[in-house]
């Protein structure tokens, strides 16, 4: 272990972390725009500069290594006007209208410029990137609050393996785009999100998100996706009880910051009217269980051909012990009727692996059948 100190206090962490990261484990916040903890460090902002003592000049953390009896100093008033003029540079390049911005709340580039003071540019104003890109079903693309901080490109470069987009052009002209600048549906972009996901500003927004409030009015619920049985860590954000969007949290065990495109978008069903809340008997059985005193005979096509108010017509809700108690009954009486070869289980792969296997291990050693089959298509 490595012996440092920051900002006066002693730490010991493994060799090759960096300052950003040691820091930030022992709950010391070294303002930052391009970095991010599960991507490479470009260092570009400058935003994490700190002194380090026997140093002439302040080094970027993000990409300083920690080394035995490093005294480093994250706070000075050196430093502090070196991000102030930092945060001056982007604000001259940036919108500064936080007050109908969907982002307020949530931006690093307005909690850094809220933290310093800087409420306008001193530097002419001039915003470069007025490009907004519409043109696909899940986000937008604003260029005018775009930063280049890269974590987009790298996300799409290093986590999901697409390399859909990166960052062309020169000075002014840079911008983030899409191979000719075409639309991301011709790209290779596979609809993940991530790149919404590390944005640090306004510039990648889902477009269910547009219009809806500030980051202070959602309610924020987390849970685990149900789309596979990976099990990754999602929250949702709603208002009113309507789900916005979805997004990873920090530090999810499974799966980290990041989600599949079934995850972050795939959340429609969740208040779909035709969702099933509750357990469904069909009306002749709920008949013969006593569960209903209207008697009803099976028609001639399928109960399941279901239209618009004929669920109602056709099935009796229940609770889930009457539910599991009909299932059951009904799965033993055709096991002692017909033996257990005239049962067969269909498995699903939302389902854990666990639970898969305690699954065919039901199947094969209590029904005693290997009918059994896995539907791994989702």
């Amino acid at each position: 272990m490595i012996e440092l100190t920051i900002d006066g206090r002693a730490f010991h962490v493994p060799p090759g972390v960096s300052v950003m990261d040691a820091a930030r484990a022992n709950g010391i916040d070294i303002p930052h725009l391009c970095y991010h903890p599960e991507l490479s460090t470009p260092g570009g902002c400058r935003l994490c500069l700190v002194e380090v003592e026997g140093r002439a000049d302040p080094v970027p953390s993000c990409q300083l290594p920690c080394a035995e009896g490093m005294a480093v100093r994250t706070q000075s008033e050196q430093l502090s006007a070196m991000r102030r003029e930092i945060i001056d540079l982007f604000v001259s390049d940036h919108p500064l209208d936080c007050v109908i911005c969907d982002k307020a709340g949530a931006c690093l580039l307005q909690k850094y410029a809220y933290e310093y003071g800087v409420s306008e540019t001193s530097y002419d104003k001039h915003i470069a990137r007025s490009l907004y890109q519409d043109d696909n079903p899940f986000f937008v693309r604003d260029h005018q609050y775009c930063i280049l901080c890269g974590r987009c490109v790298r996300v799409c470069e290093e986590v999901v393996g697409a390399s859909a987009i990166e960052i062309v052009g020169r000075g002014f002209d840079s911008h983030v785009a899409t191979p000719f600048d075409g639309p991301m549906i011709d790209s290779s972009c596979v609809f993940c999100g991530s790149c919404v996901q590390v944005c640090p500003t306004a510039a990648l927004m889902p477009r269910s998100r547009l219009g809806q409030g500030r980051e202070w009015d959602l309610e924020r619920v987390e849970t685990i996706c149900g789309y596979c049985g990976v099990g990754c860590q999602i929250e949702y954000a709603l208002r009113d009880g309507r789900i916005l969007y979805a997004q990873s949290t920090p530090g999810a065990p499974v799966n980290g910051e990041f989600l599949c495109s079934k995850g972050r978008y795939g959340w429609d069903f969740a208040t779909h009217p035709d969702r099933l809340a509750r357990p469904l008997i069909r009306r002749d059985v709920a008949y013969r269980l006593g569960l209903t005193d209207e008697p009803w005979e099976l028609p001639d096509e399928s109960p399941l051909d279901t239209g618009e108010g004929v669920i109602e017509e056709r099935f009796v809700p229940v609770d889930w012990d009457t539910a599991l108690h009909v299932a059951a009954d009904g799965l033993a009486r055709t096991v002692q009727a017909h033996g257990p070869d005239a049962v067969m289980g269909l498995s699903s792969a939302r389902c854990t692996n666990e639970e898969n296997y305690l699954f065919q291990k039901f199947m094969r050693a209590g029904i005693g059948t290997n009918n059994l089959d896995h539907c791994a298509r989702l």
